[in-house]
């Protein structure tokens, strides 16, 4: 599951939740703690199983929590009251929900970027190349990022003399989690489009930012031209695979942008 379905989904949860204990004619104090706990414990199972970090958790337990508590005082003010509720109480659920919606979406932008199909209306590029949207951490900006981009394009131009012909099988279908197991599988030409063998294929996974980076993946020769080899992923989110190629003492290199969800 998604961060927006977790999140939102738990709050519906906790509504429904507070609603059946009020119907139920359990006291107001215990509706709140109830239909806070349970959300917050089953998202809690849930994360541990499926890895997420410290700071998405954190934005659950209080969400979940702070919904509760919000329900538990509105309800508590209207049978003081006995009368209907004032709208100064109502514009407040509002605003606090309109708050948790924006900053639900920031969280998911920031750790999953643009879903696709909004990319492709807001970014040009985005309609014919995958574009990484996420928050990629902190960047270099100096010389040696400059001299890294100059590599970079002289590495392109030196693929496209080449001729190599590349076809990459699994990235498209990756999940995360322990027990999530992807294959991948390269097939690699030359410019007569003929397999080339006994070339050294490695794929590097890290995060954007090279904030976290896994053991890198060497892909074994199967048939003539074709290279595979499986990887478990830990987390949902952005990944950055990284493809190295080396034959006939030339060596090739590419990056890819992939989402990765839950198994």
């Amino acid at each position: 599951m998604s961060l927006l379905e977790t999140l939102f989904g738990g709050t519906v949860i906790v509504v429904i939740l507070h609603w059946l204990l009020g119907r139920a004619g359990l006291a107001n104090y215990w509706r709140g703690v109830i239909s806070g706990a349970v959300p917050t414990i089953g998202y809690a199972v849930y994360a541990i199983m499926n890895g997420d970090q410290l700071d998405v958790i954190a934005i659950h337990v209080a969400i979940y929590l702070a919904t509760a508590t919000v329900l538990s005082l509105l309800a508590s003010d209207k049978r003081n009251s006995g009368k209907r509720m004032h709208w100064a109480p109502k514009a407040m659920v509002v605003f606090f929900g309109l708050l948790t919606v924006i900053d639900g979406t920031f969280v998911a932008v920031s750790t999953q970027g643009v879903p696709p199909w909004v990319a492709s209306l807001i970014m040009p590029r985005a309609k014919n190349h995958p574009v990484y949207s996420g928050f990629s951490g902190v960047t270099e900006h100096d010389e040696q990022a400059a001299k890294a981009v100059n590599e970079h394009l002289k590495t392109l131009s030196d693929e496209q003399k080449l001729g190599w012909d590349v076809e990459m099988e699994g990235l498209d279908t990756l999940k995360s989690g322990p027990s999530a197991v992807n294959n991948l599988t390269m097939r690699l030409h030359d410019r007569l489009k003929q397999p080339m063998q006994n070339a050294v294929v490695t794929l590097n996974f890290f995060r954007p930012g090279y904030v976290q980076m896994l053991p890198p993946l060497r892909l074994l020769e199967g048939k003539p031209g074709e290279y595979g080899g499986s990887i478990s992923i830990p987390g949902t989110g952005s990944w950055v695979v990284k493809l190295v190629i080396e034959a006939n003492g030339q060596r090739v290199e590419r990056e890819h942008d992939v989402s990765v969800p839950a198994s």
